[in-house]
């Protein structure tokens, strides 16, 4: 039978029992009908697939097949096919996707799957999914408080926010160990130079220092109205709220 019919007919069979007629064939007939399958049917069987079986299907896909494939498939359907994977083929495929498209992968993914799927990143990469997931937070926060809020250059933690008819330049600056840095603030507002802002609001996890806030009272670079507020997940949007209200004056 063509291989084009053959995976039609396997497309139509309901997922586990195909993994099993695919696996019963020889090895090369097995490659030549993966070769030739679109991605969503390999994640069908994928999924399908008991772990033995699984584990098989992948000894056919390296990884940048693989990789290439999910890449095609919609969010929630990557996510399944990620939490099926065993560890150490998930591991190098999670560290292809950017750190902003790897949280929305793991929260499509069930509890149990993510945290096991976490437990095998590098540290920095959980530093990373810590940033995204504040910087979520707040602009989720600040979605409910501020009008016309945008991305400045496509960046997830520098937005522009219309408030009282006025723009001002908002960064998210999170930082994993310690207080705010100095240099942090003297970024943002450099960052904002050129916005032709009213004022920044820089929202941070972290404690500002004292030569912190004295640099976000007295900008070295750019004359740009400052303001620093600490901000937890945890609390409301009227502190988001009240922050932007008192930079406008």
């Amino acid at each position: 039978m063509p291989t084009e019919h053959v995976v039609t007919m396997l497309n139509a069979t309901p997922p586990q029992r195909a993994v099993g007629v695919l696996l019963g064939m020889p090895s090369d007939r097995v490659d030549a009908l993966l070769g030739a399958m679109d991605g969503r049917l390999i994640a069908k069987l994928l999924i399908a697939a008991e772990p033995e079986r699984r584990a098989t299907l992948l000894g056919h896909l390296d990884d940048a097949r693989l990789s290439a494939e999910l890449a095609l498939l919609p969010l929630v359907e990557a996510a399944a096919v990620l939490a099926a994977l065993p560890a150490q083929r998930a591991r190098p495929q999670l560290e292809r996707v950017s750190s902003e498209n790897l949280a929305l992968l793991l929260d499509a993914m069930p509890g149990l799957q993510r945290r096991r799927l976490v437990d095998v990143l590098e540290p920095s990469r959980l530093a990373d999914l810590r940033r995204v997931g504040y910087s979520k937070r707040v602009i989720e926060s600040l979605r409910r408080t501020a009008a016309g809020l945008q991305f400045l250059d496509d960046q997830d933690c520098d937005l522009l926010a219309g408030v009282l008819h006025r723009l001002f330049g908002v960064a998210l600056r999170y930082v994993d160990a310690g207080p705010l840095h100095p240099a942090a603030i003297a970024a943002a507002q450099r960052a904002f130079a050129a916005q032709q802002v009213h004022g920044l609001l820089i929202v941070t996890n972290a404690m500002a220092g004292a030569e912190a806030m004295h640099l976000a009272a007295h900008p070295r670079d750019a004359e740009i109205p400052t303001l620093v507020i600490t901000w937890d997940p945890d609390d409301n949007d009227g502190v988001l709220g009240r922050a932007l209200v008192r930079l406008a004056g």
